[in-house]
Order: structure tokens, then sequence, then C-alpha cells
């Protein structure tokens, strides 16, 4: 054995663990802060829409240069709410990318629409302009893009196609906290922008929470009726709504976080850097490339391989985490049998990414130590085949 690979071969086996996400690290960084802010919510018995949500909504609209911002109860609710609010009904058909989280879809189907699938771009992963274009139908009222990954997707030609066919555009940002496209920050070029701040996302609290933005302030406060029972003053209800309210904890968490959003997405790229060095021609390896005019923010760490599931197991003997986003094709959940038509082998390169993709460990806390284990772990699996 080489010095070389005996170096790697120690190294390798002295890993403990490498989780996917280590939130008690991101807890520790504001644990003080969010003591005190905690303490004076119970103090002060401010647990709904109080004062620490009315906080969030204006620092995060002001982070992304928007007027306004609505908190919700989580980012599947900010997803239906949007939809509402863009007036669609029982029947309309949505275009949505076919390698999403099912909540995509799901929001769609809730309201009674038909979700229409479209295929996805074979670099990015992100919807394909030309091939949602080709779903378009007299049916069609709109389309949700997808930021995947902290990717933002081509937002110029969705855009003019929603122009060209009179379609409004829905922003599925749950992925993409801070992301820019053109220098713009994502969640103000679509109607509406839907987040989630489930613990994982870049932006996230420590349970379930949710919020919408955009460009007009008209149509954030239409969603914010609908998320408060649709009720305009105390017991008077304007609209059937819901109740989806961000509650004062959890909006607690994000104000603590929300400072250091942009310098933990300038960490994420850095980390980016160090796996695409480590991993450059690697097998078989294909490394997702930025989209040209996109400032990303690495949601994921995604690779892809034909040798995805084995490499995920190798990584675990090694006490490496891993994870898969996402295993199949939204046309291919069961949940959605016989409200979509689709074809065999109607979406190749979607089809072909749920069988690849892979996510590495990911988050500004990880040392540069940690990912280059990963990256030998990862650099093992192909030197033992």
């Amino acid at each position: 054995m080489s010095l070389v690979s005996l170096s790697s071969f120690y190294t390798l086996h002295l890993i403990m663990n490498i989780p996917i996400l280590d939130l008690k690290r991101a807890r520790l960084r504001i644990a003080s802060a969010l003591e005190a802010r905690w303490a004076r919510i119970l103090e002060e018995n401010s647990y709904i829409l109080g004062p620490e949500v009315r906080e969030l909504e204006k620092g995060f609209a002001d982070f992304l240069e928007l007027p306004a911002c609505v908190g919700l109860a989580n980012g599947t609710d900010a997803l239906i709410l949007a939809l509402r609010a863009l007036g669609m009904k029982p029947g309309d058909e949505v275009i949505v990318p076919a390698f999403s989280f099912f909540a995509t879809a799901e929001a769609v189907a809730w309201l009674g629409g038909t979700p229409v699938f479209a295929d996805v771009d074979p670099e990015t992963l992100n919807l394909d302009p030309a091939d949602a274009a080709a779903r378009v139908t007299a049916r069609t009222v709109g389309l949700i893009g997808v930021h995947l990954y902290g990717r933002p997707f081509d937002v110029d030609a969705i855009l003019a196609l929603c122009d060209k066919k009179g379609l409004w555009l829905l922003e599925d940002a749950a992925q993409a906290h801070g992301a820019r496209w053109k220098g713009r920050r994502v969640g103000g070029f679509g109607r509406l922008a839907a987040w989630s701040f489930y613990p994982t996302k870049n932006l996230g609290c420590f349970g379930d929470g949710g919020a919408v933005t955009s460009q007009d302030a008209d149509l954030v406060r239409q969603v914010f009726l609908l998320a408060n029972h649709g009720q305009t003053s105390r017991y008077h209800h304007t609209l059937v709504g819901v109740n989806s309210r961000l509650d004062s904890l959890q909006a607690a968490v994000l104000n603590c976080r929300l400072p250091f959003l942009e310098q933990d997405n300038a960490r994420r790229r850095e980390l980016a850097c160090r796996y695409t060095g480590g991993l450059q021609g690697v097998g078989d390896i294909r490394l997702i490339p930025d989209p040209e005019g996109a400032t990303c923010v690495y949601h994921q760490m995604t690779i892809r391989t034909a040798r995805r599931d084995a490499l995920m197991e190798h990584l675990k003997t090694l006490g490496i985490a891993s994870s898969v986003h996402y295993p199949s094709t939204l046309d291919r959940q069961p949940a959605l049998e016989g409200l979509v038509t689709v074809r065999e082998g109607d979406f190749p390169v979607a089809t072909a990414a749920a069988q690849e993709v892979l996510c590495l460990p990911m988050y500004p806390e990880l040392t540069d130590e940690e990912v280059e284990q990963v990256c030998a772990g990862v650099r093992s699996f192909y030197l033992s085949a």
C-alpha cells in the first residue's frame, strides 16, 4: 500500500460521524440570543401574530429587497394559499417540474387543479422552458418554477413563456433563501413566491414555518387574509380561509438566524468549491453546474452517479450520511394516480435524475476537514471498485 493510499485508509477509518445536517451546531450559535427572545415571548404571552412575527416579516422582506412578506405555518401552506390568492380554480392546469418535492404538485391537486408535469434541464435539473411551453393548453393558468437545490431556474426564459401565453408564475423558493438571478434575489420575479422555513432550509426554524413574498403588497395581504380565517376584523370573516400562522417562537428562531444568512450562504458556496475540487473527475460522478447568471446558495450539495445506491451504502459504512432528493419523479407518486396522464418515457431527464442524484453533507457549520473526509470517502468507493 502506497503512502498516499495508507494515509487515506487511516483518515477514513478515523471518521466518527458526519451527519447530513447538524442542527445542534446551528442552535449553539444563537442559543443566548434565542433564550432572551423566547423569555420575552413567554413573559408577554405574545405567541400568535406577535412582535417577533412582524419583525421577521419585515426583516425577510428587506433582505429580499421586496415590499411585502407574510409568515405562515409551513411551506406547503405557502404554496396552497399563494395558488388561492392567484385565483386558481378546480379544473385549472398548472405546469410544474416533474422533479421536485411532492408539495409542489400536491398544492395544485389539493385545490382541485391538475398538475401538468414538464421535464427538467439535463444540466441544472430545473424546469425546462421548452418542454414547459409544449405542455401549455387552453386550460393552463399558471406555472410553478422551483429553484431546486438553491439554484435559480432560468427566470428570463420562464417569464418570457408566461408573458407569451398569459400565465402567472409562482416561485417555489423553498430551497433558495438568498439566491440571486442576474443580481436580483429570487422571490420577487413571479406574482408570488412561496418559502419554507423547515429546519433543513438555509433559513430554517426549529419546527415548521413558511412565508409568501411578492412585489405586490395587495396580493400578499390577500394571502394573509386567507391564512387568518378570512378575517378582516375580529369575528368578521369575508372569506373562507384557514388557520396558517407562523408562531412567535419559530419567528424568534428565524430572527436570530436571518442576520447570519448572507455569510452562511457564502460559506456554503465555499464548501461547494471544496467539494468540486475534491470530486472533479472522480469515477462517473457528474457535478451539477451553476446556471449562467445565477448566484446559488447550495441548499444541497448534489452529485449524480449511476452507482448512487452502492455509493450511499459505502459512505454509510464510513459514518458519512447522505440522502436522496428525490428518488421518484412526481408523476410516479401513487397519490396522483388517475389525476395526471403521462406516457412511458415522458420525462427522460427527470427519470434519470431520480435514479442518480445523491446529496452530501452541506451546512455552514461543516468544517473543511469534514468535507475532505467526505470526498475521501467518495474517492475510496471508486478506488475499491
